[in-house]
């Protein structure tokens, strides 16, 4: 590890060299802006612009040795930090708990980490395989630390759900690495037992939905496959049928969506083997979505009926606590995105409207939900109802911090976009670029 970075010692020696942002930047020939983003490390450092920086600082050859020393412990970092389905457990836990660490330490390498399509595919085999090696034993759980995980688990998802994953995320990263790594180190695997590496893996997976929520989509990945690695290894088939159906639903979102629907297949496979069959909807559904995207609507459409179907004789009374989000409210917004993708705008708005009928504590679903509302209106040409449903959307945004949100938002004025110089979507568009969506 090392303790300062490029942009630390680069405003370091600026600063020792009595230089504004705007005066080094004449030097080396690179805008103040530019400059003052990689001093706070949002950007990374080009070797030539180092060497450059190094040699007009004086700095004698100190700023592209901490450059380089940084380039290879983040090289280092990013080998072993669970992108990959590790079957051995030591290894495995090593890579885990390194990217809890490093993303305490908020590295800028695990945030830009793009999205890989190939990523998902290995991990998902691996789980319909059941390729892992050694799973946990059934052990004497210490019946504490579960409750306590899955308690903080639950208070942090109810969080998100109001306040969006920007807000949350970083102390769940926190509670992961001081409090869930050193528990799981301590002593040997079979101490740990089924219940406790459950319950972490359901803590690890909303680590990845509220990265994937903040559009963090390669760090997403990573926490969604650690997540799968430990349901594998707790033997929890519905935990896994989940997971898997969130890395569906990134693939949608990101337009990948031949790769959704494998993930949501291979959900729906775990889901009924599972004989759970709330989760088998919830796998049809996503199913429904992708097929919707790529425009095969005779597809999507038979999918939407096997969820439907699914959900009706669903007995939610012994469902897990983490699939309490899918309800009708949740069916009827999905089915308005596939009605929506398909060019159905009477059904997508009729769909949108009864996603509208939510339970209390979903502000973030209900922001989506105005927003699916406010697109079916676009598709139809309703210019005035469009631009309603978006400003309904951007009253929740006020106190929700989520990147998704502002990606619908975007997606709304797309859609608005042939009748970008209407008073209505100009006022709109204003509304929304003077950061009515905090992220």
């Amino acid at each position: 590890m090392f303790d300062e970075t490029v942009g630390d010692a680069l405003r370091r020696w600026r600063e020792h060299r009595g230089l504004s942002l705007r005066q080094l930047g004449k030097l080396v020939s690179y805008s103040h802006v530019y400059i003052w983003e990689i001093e706070k490390g949002a950007k990374p450092p080009p070797p030539e612009f180092v060497a450059d920086c190094d040699r007009r600082l004086e700095a004698g050859g100190q700023l592209i040795a901490i450059a380089a020393r940084q380039r290879r412990v983040e090289g280092d970092a990013r080998r072993g930090t669970g992108a990959d389905f590790v079957a051995e457990w030591p290894e495995s836990l090593d890579a885990m708990t390194a990217l809890w660490r490093h993303d305490a330490g908020r590295r800028r390498f695990l945030q830009d980490a793009a999205y890989r399509a190939s990523a998902f595919a290995i991990p998902a085999r691996h789980w319909l395989d059941a390729a892992v090696d050694d799973a946990m034993p059934v052990a004497a759980d210490q019946p504490v630390s579960v409750e306590a995980v899955r308690a903080a688990t639950g208070m942090f998802r109810r969080l998100d759900n109001l306040y969006g994953g920007g807000q949350i995320r970083p102390a769940l990263v926190r509670f992961l690495n001081a409090e869930v790594a050193p528990l799981l180190h301590d002593g040997p695997p079979e101490r740990l037992g089924r219940e406790l590496v459950g319950a972490v893996a359901e803590a690890i997976q909303l680590a990845g939905w509220l990265a994937y929520d903040m559009c963090e989509h390669g760090l997403a990945q990573r926490y969604l496959v650690q997540a799968l690695q430990l349901a594998a290894r707790a033997q929890d088939r519905p935990l896994g049928a989940e997971i898997l159906a969130a890395m569906s639903h990134q693939a949608i979102f990101l337009g990948d969506n031949h790769t959704a629907i494998d993930l949501a297949q291979a959900a729906h496979r775990t889901a009924a083997r599972a004989n759970v069959a709330a989760l088998t909807a919830e796998a049809s559904v996503m199913q429904a979505h992708g097929y919707a995207q790529l425009g095969d609507e005779h597809t999507s459409m038979r999918a939407l009926t096997d969820a439907e179907a699914g959900f009706d004789r669903a007995d939610r009374a012994g469902d897990p606590q983490w699939l309490s989000y899918f309800d009708e409210a949740y069916l009827a917004a999905i089915s308005g995105h596939c009605f929506r993708a398909l060019g159905h705008h009477r059904q997508a708005e009729r769909f949108a409207r009864r996603s509208l009928d939510m339970s209390s504590g979903y502000q973030r679903g209900r922001l989506f939900n105005q927003l699916l509302l406010g697109r079916a209106h676009a598709l139809a040409g309703q210019l005035d109802q469009a631009c309603a449903a978006g400003h309904d959307a951007l009253d929740l945004a006020d106190q929700m911090s989520s990147a998704r949100a502002v990606a619908h938002v975007e997606r709304l004025l797309g859609d608005l976009r042939p009748w970008r110089r209407h008073p209505m979507v100009e006022e709109l568009a204003e509304r929304a670029r003077l950061g009515a969506v905090p992220v």
